[in-house]
């Protein structure tokens, strides 16, 4: 190779830098984050609704809005409540330019419960059955769970403490289901997305920066490490 610049045998030139940046995580916005009401206001009393489907959320922002006559917005008697699973996904989720959203959504698919101050009566009642133009429910309301000879029936002591027990955890963040903080190899995690949705395994670790995570299953009695967005491994337990 014959003599370059300055006597040098190479000519050194200056090549772009790549930096690649994570995106950072968005959280639900203050104003949309399901809110976990007081369950143990003694004048309360609880019922089980029943709504249309994925109207649950909405139906509980429509029913905090319903209005009764002589009674002020800031008055109303209605407590609107969705015990709510949270999560975070990624849109593409090859891709950690793209920022990971936080989601919630109802553990309870179809149902709401509403608590009501003094319990239900033909006002409220009539409140909660107002129709559209087209004669579906306001609210998205399908039905109240009762008797066809009582009518709509308070929650028993049991179905108290099971709400009151999920709005304590909601609260206490152990119904959010990602990101995996703290998960140890070994530990028992289920794969949500994929040809093996559903099936239960052990933790390997992550890789790609922690955006893919890497479980060991058996199938037909061979093991092998199943590779899937870490948003997508749940803790079995």
């Amino acid at each position: 190779m014959g003599a370059k610049l300055h006597g040098q045998r190479f000519q050194a030139r200056v090549t772009p830098q790549h930096n690649f940046t994570i995106a950072k995580d968005e959280p639900i916005p203050a104003e949309r984050r399901n809110k976990t009401p007081n369950l143990y206001a003694a004048a309360v009393r609880w019922y089980v609704c029943t709504t249309a489907p994925s109207r649950e959320l909405s139906a509980a922002a429509s029913i905090k809005r319903a209005m009764l006559r002589g009674i002020r917005e800031d008055e109303t008697p209605f407590i609107p409540y969705v015990p709510c699973e949270y999560l975070w996904r990624r849109s593409v989720r090859s891709n950690l330019r793209v920022p990971r959203r936080e989601q919630q959504r109802p553990a309870m698919r179809s149902y709401l419960f509403l608590g009501v101050l003094g319990g239900l009566c033909d006002e409220t009642l009539a409140a909660l059955r107002e129709r559209d133009i087209d004669g579906r429910n306001l609210h998205g309301l399908t039905g109240i769970l009762g008797a066809a000879n009582r009518g709509p029936l308070a929650m028993n002591p049991a179905g108290l403490r099971w709400l009151r027990q999920w709005g304590e955890d909601e609260l206490a963040g152990r119904t959010n289901l990602t990101p995996l903080a703290g998960m140890q190899a070994g530990e028992e995690v289920r794969a949500c997305s994929g040809l093996f949705s559903g099936f239960v395994g052990k933790f390997v670790g992550t890789s790609d920066g922690g955006a893919i995570g890497i479980i060991s299953l058996e199938v037909m009695g061979a093991p092998f490490d199943y590779r899937l967005p870490i948003e997508d491994v749940h803790r079995a337990a």
